[in-house]
């Protein structure tokens, strides 16, 4: 009579090898997983880096256009503010030369005041101011945008973020902060920047968050590594919708009253900071403030020892 077959030592093989293959799986979904999260973060650095290139491209092409138009626009301009001053001239002047005719002959008062003559001075007078302000508005418009073509042409220069920052800071009048509590929170990193253009990046951040009626603006500034230092400022103003936010860097694009800006403040801010290396954004929500991180080289302790 044949001996019953033994299958524990056939049963013990295919489950060892059922392990090992549940554990190649396991090796092998762990890759997939780790290669996906990879794939996934190169898209999303691809996507940042796209994004980047074309706001650079943008700008660059924009600056271009700027340099030609302040040109252009600033030589007429200059005749229409002198031609404005003299107009203003003449008029004070005619004004004065109708008193004289009414006080040698008061007959003419009459006549005049059946012309409206009174009406028609201070008219003209209101005109010929607000030609002179209008001007002046264009005139600023185009310092602007010389200003914004002219970007990276001053020397570099290394300066303390306490001395850079306070400058941002004591731009403002005692006044124009009223009501706002300043907090401030400033690491000792070394920066090596052109100056005023930094000055007036940061300057237009804080002035949108000034401008956005906070009770409170806090600035911190402080190491990333040895390397890179992080900026923050702050506000818990009236926040932005999505659909601001989405176009905060876009050249001319301004949710302020007409005369109010002219929508590049925050251009010029991002140009300057990406030319230093740096990287800007922004996080709001409406009613909850606005926060803008910015990111800059420094220094390291060997460079500035």
């Amino acid at each position: 009579m044949n001996s019953p077959v033994d299958y524990s030592r056939a049963w013990q093989r295919e489950k060892l090898a059922r392990q090992q293959a549940e554990l190649l799986l396991q090796d092998k979904t762990r890759d997939l997983y780790d290669k996906i999260l990879e794939l996934e973060a190169s898209k999303k650095e691809l996507e940042q880096a796209h994004e980047q290139l074309l706001q650079t491209q943008k700008l660059q092409a924009i600056g271009q256009l700027m340099a030609g138009l302040a040109h252009e626009i600033n030589n007429p301009l200059a005749f229409c503010i002198a031609d404005i001053r003299t107009l203003a001239g003449y008029q004070q002047r005619l004004s004065e030369l109708l008193a004289q005719i009414v006080q040698q002959f008061p007959a003419s008062q009459t006549l005049l005041r059946q012309a409206n003559a009174d009406w028609l001075q201070a008219d003209s007078a209101d005109i010929v101011a607000q030609l002179e302000t209008g001007m002046g508005r264009i005139q600023q418009i185009v310092a602007q945008l010389h200003h914004y073509s002219a970007l990276g042409q001053s020397a570099t220069m290394r300066m303390p973020m306490t001395q850079l920052l306070s400058h941002v800071v004591h731009n403002y009048q005692v006044g124009q902060l009223a009501g706002i509590g300043i907090e401030q929170r400033i690491c000792d990193a070394v920066v090596e920047v052109h100056c005023t253009e930094m000055v007036t990046a940061i300057s237009h951040i804080f002035d949108n968050a000034v401008k956005a009626q906070p009770s409170k603006i806090s600035i911190r500034c402080q190491y990333l590594n040895e390397q890179q230092i992080s900026i923050e400022i702050e506000d818990d103003g009236h926040g932005m919708p999505a659909e601001v936010l989405s176009r905060v860097f876009d050249p001319f694009f301004t949710t302020r009253d007409v005369g109010a800006g002219c929508g590049l403040g925050l251009t010029v801010s991002y140009a300057v900071i990406r030319q230093h290396g740096g990287q800007i954004e922004f996080q709001s929500k409406p009613d909850h403030g606005t926060l803008c991180k910015i990111i800059l080289p420094c220094l390291t302790s060997a460079e500035t020892a």
